[in-house]
Parts: structure tokens; C-alpha cells; sequence
């Protein structure tokens, strides 16, 4: 026979039982180079009401710094999480340089620029030593001056015309590139829109020793020095040079 059940007393709510709390311990995820750097969960409730949960590393890790290397602020980093680890420090690396060949470093100092200041991606990496990459930016800027000289061509200017032939020869000197024949028509433009002028002349002669033609270099080299002495030193100095080496 059941036992007699007693109703409860009105008024009185039933306790809702708590759910045993478990302590949840540090997540961590390990690097070779960061040591076991802590992760952050985070959640969100979706409006269908499904959580989703992620972690992040933990921005203020603070792992021990090796000698000479640089804290980085990973607040300040642009990273993909899911393919690269944030730089909690920055340390010189050696690397190749793929122009000359010559081994080169890759300051931790520079890096955090890099990546902190410029918020590079991590993928972003230099391959050519600082010597390499101020010659190229030199023939970027050369490249742009061309650009701007063609642009400003005018048939009653000649200063447009010796300002092409000049940048077609200063960027033939870095890179043996550019169009030779272009900065003689450019020069030999000048020289008629300028009669007086003696530069036209030199842009010729360098053009034409550039071009491997000694004769028609010599000629016009040397129309460029006998003409006049007043001519700034570096420009008779690299005419002269040129005659020289021819």
C-alpha cells in the first residue's frame, strides 16, 4: 500500500536546485617561440538563441624577452588567427637578399614598425636588403619623373624635354633600361627650342656613349665642354667621365 501523500504548504516556492559549479581551468595553446600562451574564451548568442563560442590569444601574455629582443603590443597587430600567431616579442632575423645575394637582418625593431605602425600582415616579409630596396624605390622615383616629363612636354618649352632626357639617362645608369633613342630626340628637341644652351648636348653625348656609340658621344661631349666653363662642376665632371671611359 502507497504511503499518504501530504500536499504542500501554500505559498511556499520549491527550491530550484543549483547546478554543481565546475571550475574551469586555463586554456592554453603552445608556441615553439611564445612559450604556452593563454587563450580568452568569448561568446555569442545568436537570435535564434544558439551560443557560439571562440577563443583569442590572450593580448596582455607577457612572455619572458630573450636578450635584445623587442615587446611587441599584439593590440596593435593585423593577423590572421586562424593561420599566425601574434608577435609578443621581435627578434632579429637573418635573411637573403633575392637582388645581390648578400645576407641581411631583419631588425626587431624594424619589424614592430612593420607590423605595428605600417600594420602589415604577417605574411608580409622583405626580401631585399635596405641598400636593394632604396636603389629600387630610387628607380620607382625615376620612373615616376619620366611619367611627369612626358607629361609636361610642350612643343615651345625645352626645359620639359631636357627633363625627360636627363631621368631616360639617370635611370639607363641604374638599371641599363629605358629608351636611349627617346632622350636623344629629347635632347636634340631642347637644343633647338634652346639654341643657346650647351645641356642638351651632354644628354646627347651620354646617350649616345650609353648606346655604344663612341664617335657621335665623343662629338657631342665635347661640344658640351668647349662650349662653356660655366657649367656646374658635376655635370663637366660627368662628361669628362664619360669621354674617359670611351
Amino acid at each position: 500500500m502507497f504511503g499518504k501523500r501530504f500536499p504542500r504548504e501554500r505559498g511556499k516556492k520549491r527550491r530550484k536546485q543549483k547546478k554543481p559549479t565546475v571550475a574551469t581551468e586555463p586554456v592554453f595553446s603552445y608556441d615553439r617561440v611564445f612559450g604556452n600562451i593563454p587563450l580568452i574564451c568569448h561568446e555569442t548568442v545568436n537570435p535564434d538563441g544558439k551560443v557560439y563560442k571562440w577563443w583569442q590569444y590572450d593580448p596582455k601574455y607577457e612572455p619572458p624577452l630573450p636578450r635584445g629582443a623587442v615587446r611587441g603590443d599584439v593590440s596593435k597587430q593585423v593577423f590572421c588567427t586562424a593561420c599566425h600567431t601574434p608577435k609578443y616579442f621581435f627578434v632579429d632575423e637573418e635573411r637573403h637578399c633575392i637582388q645581390c645575394g648578400n645576407a641581411f637582418v631583419f631588425k626587431g625593431s624594424e619589424q614592430k614598425y612593420w607590423y605595428e605602425t605600417l600594420k602589415f600582415n604577417f605574411s608580409s616579409i622583405p626580401i631585399r636588403c635596405v641598400s636593394c630596396r632604396r636603389e629600387r624605390r630610387s628607380e620607382h622615383a625615376l620612373l615616376q619623373q619620366i611619367a611627369r616629363a612626358k607629361a609636361g612636354v610642350d612643343s615651345k618649352d625645352p626645359a620639359p624635354y631636357l627633363a625627360l632626357a636627363r631621368a631616360i639617362i639617370e635611370y639607363h645608369e641604374k638599371t641599363d633600361h629605358g629608351d636611349l633613342n627617346q632622350a636623344i630626340a629629347a635632347s636634340r628637341k631642347a637644343q633647338k627650342l634652346w639654341p643657346d644652351s650647351v645641356e642638351p648636348s651632354l644628354w646627347e653625348g651620354i646617350a649616345h656613349a650609353r648606346a655604344k656609340r663612341p664617335a657621335r658621344a665623343r662629338e657631342a661631349l665635347t661640344r658640351f665642354l668647349s662650349a662653356t666653363a660655366d657649367a656646374p662642376t658635376a655635370l663637366r665632371k660627368k662628361a669628362e667621365n664619360y669621354l674617359l671611359s670611351g
